[in-house]
């Protein structure tokens, strides 16, 4: 009897376990779904900074000078993003011309994270690299996305303040 009552409560706790590691999976394969194919970043703008602040007679501008390791963010306006959901790659390629803005593709490897109740698009730069030699990447909290736009929010240090960079994303 008290084998039956331990296989029972076993049993129970496996199906259990398994129906909520599903739901999971499932919430994070949906957001994959809606993230994949053609994007264009439409604006970014950044949250949390003084941009007007008067310091004695001296008039202070922050900004933050570069994202993801290679540029200012608004050299990213209008770049095209290609994310495959199948295989977790992509590209995104530069298309703002502006002064001192890179030009050329990168390629990308991308996933979704679920942590806790946040959702995060996570991706690292491979340009000409295996995936397994680039140990860091870049975390941006997905603070909506639908079937035509998508807005990624990243914090980002700046001088001691940590700033939020946004992207805006339409198909």
């Amino acid at each position: 009897m008290k084998k039956g009552i331990l296989t029972l409560v076993v049993g129970s706790a496996l199906i259990l376990t398994s129906c909520a590691a599903t739901n999971v999976a499932k919430s994070q394969q949906e957001t994959g779904k809606e993230v994949r194919g053609a994007w264009t970043l439409s604006n970014v703008n950044v949250n949390g900074l003084d941009n007007q602040k008067i310091d004695g007679n001296v008039k202070v501008t922050e900004s933050i000078s570069t994202v993801f390791d290679m540029a200012n963010p608004t050299c990213y306006e209008g770049s095209t993003w290609n994310l495959v959901q199948n295989n977790k790659t992509g590209t995104y390629t530069f298309n703002n011309s502006d002064a001192g803005c890179p030009s050329g593709t990168a390629k990308i490897i991308w996933d979704i994270k679920e942590e806790g109740n946040t959702t995060y698009f996570t991706f690292k730069d491979i340009t000409g690299i295996k995936a397994k030699q680039n140990t860091a990447g870049y975390k941006l909290r997905v603070d909506y996305v639908d079937a035509n736009s998508m807005t990624l929010v990243q914090d980002v240090n700046a001088n001691g303040k940590i700033a939020q960079v946004v992207y805006t994303f339409q198909r």
